[in-house]
């Protein structure tokens, strides 16, 4: 391994420590089956019971469990509908979209810029005149033949009065570029709603009824306004199947959510009912 990017030695190292923190996690599970008292837990992992408690009760390790088989699953298998065949032939090179047509990660980019031009109402020489570029440069970027810096992305964003942190998933897939890190929680959760939202534009804002017949009722109408609206964070598989529903891969959206959920698993109660984390709108109760 000595020849391995950095990159990819830290990649390997955080996948062992997560592998750890599970086996830690069912070790003392195992131990509190065979009636073990925290005191001892406590004793054995060197923390106070209070900390033991805390951080491997039971109902937190079975949320880690569950996040763990999900991202060992290798592909959903519960999704329902046409979209399972097509998702398993999908290349990761193209989006794909359930109602048949199929767009490159570029494509994807220039289509949400190209919906947000047209909502401004700004004609191409408008734009090229605000951002002092070529209506030929301006268009070839709208058309997807020239994918824009991230300064441009931002810069045209603002101009038609969107947010930039809507086109930053779709610019960075478009790109090439991997991930980011995990980030504190508001600020991933923020990302994540941003993102699907940014993805939701690309595909021409299909109702929230066109997104749960596109899904093969994997995501119901109520569930996609919600989640576009920034009020759910689902769980995996539907967000996964509303992803591919809006033309877009699930592995690119993965790590947000697990940004999300590593973070939950780290509170006291991560979970709003049946699973789901809410996040509440201003003025309604938590």
């Amino acid at each position: 391994m000595r020849q391995e990017e950095l990159a990819t030695l830290l990649e390997r190292a955080e996948a062992i420590r997560r592998e750890l923190e599970i086996y830690t996690a069912a070790a003392v599970q195992d131990a509190r089956h065979r009636g073990e008292k925290w005191e001892a837990v406590a004793k054995a992992a060197h923390v106070a019971p209070e900390t033991a408690r805390a951080r491997w009760g039971s109902e937190r390790v079975a949320r880690m469990m569950d996040l763990h088989a999900n991202e060992k699953r290798a592909a959903p298998a519960r999704w329902r509908g046409s979209a399972s065949s097509q998702l398993s032939n999908a290349s990761e090179d193209t989006f794909v979209d359930l109602g048949g047509e199929t767009m490159s990660p570029a494509s994807q980019l220039a289509s949400a810029l190209t919906q947000l031009q047209t909502a401004s109402g700004l004609t191409i020489r408008e734009v090229a005149e605000q951002t002092m570029l070529s209506p030929s440069f301006i268009s070839r970027v709208l058309s997807g033949d020239r994918l824009p810096t991230w300064d441009l992305t931002c810069s045209l964003a603002v101009l038609f009065g969107a947010d930039p942190a809507e086109l930053r998933v779709l610019f960075e897939v478009a790109h090439g570029m991997t991930a980011q890190g995990r980030q504190p929680l508001a600020s991933a959760i923020s990302q994540l709603h941003a993102a699907v939202r940014g993805l939701h534009l690309a595909a021409k804002s299909p109702t929230a009824e066109r997104i749960e017949l596109l899904s093969g009722k994997a995501v119901s109408a109520l569930q996609a306004r919600r989640v576009l609206g920034g009020i759910d964070i689902p769980d995996w598989e539907v967000l996964a199947a509303l992803v591919c529903a809006l033309g877009g891969r699930p592995l690119d959206f993965k790590p947000l959510w697990e940004a999300v959920h590593y973070t939950f698993l780290m509170c006291d109660d991560p979970s709003g009912p049946e699973g789901k984390a809410h996040i509440p709108l201003p003025g309604e109760e938590p």
